[in-house]
């Protein structure tokens, strides 16, 4: 028995061997590796690729040939400023794979050199000034305040600085169609003022770049961008509202409400928001200011008459001017006769679009007119009005300081003048400063002159002027434009700047002329000074302004002709109905090219559903709404949100003075 089984035992051992022998080496390394399955990169294999100087040909299968060219954005083809969807030209191209390459910098390095290339700015500004190369030394300039705004943000870690770097690769079916498909490409992205460069004879790198490896093969194509220029690189979009990029302003069920306030398919910018006190409208508010930087919009100007938006200023980087009567320190003060160069933009979005820029006398001497009415209608009642005498003389009083005292032409030049500072180390600069302007005391004097000289018929206008002059009940705005507390503030790069008006009396003068002179400095210093960008003037508690007509005129025009600068009216009110009563403010109502309703009283619900044609199951959501529901109506289309801030925002958004930032945040 013994012997059987170990004859058994010899029979397998010999089996083994045999089988051994018989299993190639490749079978059984094939046996021992584990199970797996293909990967993201093994899926993007294919046939077989041959790469040219601007192409490449892929084989995508045994009868089917594709060709390709890798490009990229070139780093010195970016925008000077960008919108959220400003790459949606790539995004959304037929066949292409599109990839952002981001690295970010470390903060304390990116404030490093950021320091360096100011440095480096402030050589090349003393060059140009030592050569009276004034183009180049505005240009410089520039890019100096720039290049500190951006430090100074990144310091305070509001912004970041990151290398980015965006290539694509498209596709076709021929060489022709290949070529066709890159022409409207280019043609695309150049209305968002982009280049893009082939990447010639690096085909293979720039096609590795956009295959999912997470890395850039391609050298020399990135740049710097900051964190809000990357944030809007990235594509929004949303079913709820038909708009080109935009900002999110809520929530809709599940998907966020992305919201453009300048979408080419509104009729005009301008933006009213209604809601009862504590309905959350200025917390909806603030949200649309401080996401709009993102979408491209970069000065917002707002007269504040709580103050309701001092602390969200502050905490963005924006300015904060206090407008008071008395003689404090904090108080600044605004130039009524501050005189812009106007600027128009020609050919607008054309290859041969340029902008003329010229100084408007003759309009500004027209408002100072009106400004000197204002000032008799407030104190001797509106029925008081300037006499041809009074209108005749202020018309040369204006003419000769202007144009004789000040040395002010129709040439842009003439408003500046070129000064030279010494800074803390000794080295000499050269600043470009605002010449002095009249001031309501000259015209003052110039008309206790006329009178001195026989003109007895200025008697009504000098007693009323001279309430206006430094010193007396209202001369808060006799002076020089100084803004307090913010003598080394750009307020050509400053993102808000808030007008406190809290502390002037709502009865008397007071308010409505300071009312009037920001609303016209503001129109001149910031809208028709700056055409191109996208701006936004808002109007805290618009409600107030309803009882004084030269509010109303300047609502009327802003709103019909913000387009044409590119600016936003945004009426901010309480009660809806208060708008309704007279056909002068429904002029304004019907100049809003978006409505945004928060809780409504049952009052104001039938005037709301007159004027815009709601159905009653709209009204009942605006009379029941809880607090952060919004109905927004954009043009043709309504939508129901619910406005949500994030736990980083509810710091300035935070209105009510019981409530902790935290509690909002834990509901």
């Amino acid at each position: 028995m013994l012997k059987i089984l170990k004859k058994k035992k010899k029979e397998e051992e010999e089996l083994e061997q045999d089988e051994d022998f018989l299993e190639e080496p490749s079978l059984r390394q094939v046996n021992e590796r584990p199970l797996s399955f293909p990967s993201l990169v093994e899926n993007a294999l294919n046939d077989g690729i041959t790469f040219h100087n601007d192409h490449f040909q892929m084989q995508t299968a045994l009868g089917v040939l594709k060709y390709g060219r890798s490009f990229f954005i070139k780093p010195s083809g970016y925008p000077r400023t960008v919108r959220i969807g400003w790459l949606e030209g790539l995004f959304t191209s037929d066949d292409m794979d599109c990839s952002i390459h981001v690295e970010p910098f470390n903060r304390s390095v990116a404030v490093r050199k950021l320091k360096t290339e100011i440095d480096r700015l402030e050589a090349v500004l003393d060059s140009a000034a030592k050569n009276d190369n004034h183009s180049r030394v505005e240009e410089t300039m520039q890019k100096v305040q720039d290049t500190r705004f951006l430090q100074g943000q990144i310091r305070n870690n509001q912004n970041g600085l990151y290398y980015v770097s965006v290539q694509a690769s498209i596709f076709a079916n021929s060489y022709e169609e290949l070529n066709s498909k890159c022409v409207e490409v280019e043609r695309e992205v150049s209305a968002e003022s982009i280049e893009l460069i082939s990447a010639h004879g690096r085909q293979k790198e720039g096609w590795l770049s956009t295959l999912p490896l997470g890395r850039n093969y391609l050298a020399k194509s990135d740049r710097n961008l900051d964190q809000q220029a990357l944030t809007a690189i990235f594509p929004h979009s949303s079913s709820k509202l038909n708009h080109t990029g935009g900002i999110p302003i809520g929530v809709s069920g599940n998907e966020y409400v992305y919201y453009n306030q300048f979408d080419a398919k509104l009729n005009n910018y301008n933006l009213g928001v209604f809601g009862e006190s504590g309905s959350g409208k200025s917390t909806f508010l603030k949200q649309v200011i401080g996401r709009g930087f993102m979408d491209g919009i970069n000065r917002t100007v707002i007269l504040d008459v709580e103050p309701e938006y001092v602390s969200m200023a502050q905490a963005l980087g924006g300015t904060v001017i206090v407008i008071r009567s008395d003689d404090s320190q904090q108080s600044s003060r605004i130039n009524p006769l501050d005189l812009y160069a106007e600027k128009e933009v020609k050919n607008p979005g054309t290859a041969d679009e340029y902008i003329v820029e010229r100084v408007n006398l003759t309009e500004k001497i027209k408002e100072v007119i009106e400004f000197f009415k204002v000032m008799k209608e407030t104190t001797a009642g509106y029925e008081a009005k300037l006499t041809p005498v009074e209108l005749g003389m202020l018309n040369d009083i204006l003419e000769n300081l202007y144009r004789v005292k000040y040395q002010i032409t129709d040439d842009p030049d003439s408003l500046y003048e070129q000064v030279q500072k010494i800074d803390d180390v000794g080295n000499i600069q050269w600043e470009r400063r605002y010449v002095p302007m009249p001031t309501i005391s000259d015209v003052y004097n110039e008309l206790l002159h006329l009178a001195q000289s026989g003109e007895d018929q200025l008697v009504d206008l000098i007693n009323v002027v001279k309430l206006f002059t430094q010193g007396k009940a209202f001369g808060l705005f006799d002076g020089q434009t100084t803004l307090a507390g913010n003598a080394s503030v750009n307020l050509d790069t400053s993102p808000i700047i808030v007008f406190d008006i809290s502390k002037l009396s709502e009865s008397g003068a007071e308010r409505p002329l300071a009312q009037h002179v920001l609303m016209t400095w503001i129109w001149n210093r910031f809208v028709k000074n700056d055409p191109k960008s996208k701006k936004r003037i808002v109007q805290d508690e618009a409600w107030m302004t309803l009882r004084y007509k030269t509010w109303i005129d300047f609502f009327k025009l802003l709103s019909a002709r913000g387009r044409k600068w590119n600016v936003s009216l945004t009426l901010v009110s309480q009660r809806y109905e208060m708008f309704h009563r007279t056909q002068e403010a429904q002029d304004i109502i019907a100049q809003l090219g978006s409505v945004a309703f928060l809780k409504q009283s049952d009052q104001d619900i039938a005037c709301i559903l007159e004027t815009f044609k709601f159905s009653g199951e709209v009204g009942d959501l605006i009379r029941t709404a809880d607090q952060g529901e919004v109905i927004l109506k954009a043009g043709k289309e309504v939508v129901q949100l619910i406005s949500e801030p994030t736990p980083g925002e509810w710091p300035y958004l935070n209105t009510n003075q019981n409530k902790t930032a935290e509690e909002h945040i834990q509901g």
